[in-house]
């Protein structure tokens, strides 16, 4: 992945956590993860993210990002600005239900395949 290191961060409470770092051109650049499949992110998750990267901290990189991953649809209002929210792919809320968005299409193009 274009040089990127990826440690599981050993406390993140009971979301996974990574920190990702890198040297690009002679400096380290890095970003602490944490990943919720919750419907709505709240101001305990981002405290955990924050005090995750706190406690595994990233060498070389004195103001790592801090990016928030949530499923597509996740209420992610009053985050604070230093948090970045990064949408999944693959994972989405139709509605209360959190959804496989790549199954989803995936039977769609079967049932599509079927009819024709």
């Amino acid at each position: 992945m274009d040089g990127w290191q990826i440690k599981k961060a050993p406390r993140a409470g009971a979301d996974p956590g990574f920190s990702i770092s890198r040297r690009l051109l002679g400096r380290f650049e890095g970003s602490q993860v944490l990943v919720s499949f919750d419907r709505k992110v709240t101001a305990e998750t981002v405290k955990t993210l924050k005090e995750m990267a706190v406690s595994n901290p990233i060498a070389g990189v004195a103001s790592p990002h801090l990016i928030l991953m949530v499923p597509q649809g996740a209420e992610a209002a009053g985050i604070p600005p230093e948090v970045q929210i990064l949408p999944m792919q693959s994972f989405g809320f139709d509605g209360k239900e959190l959804v496989w968005l790549k199954r989803r299409a995936q039977v769609s193009e079967k049932t599509t395949a079927k009819s024709a």
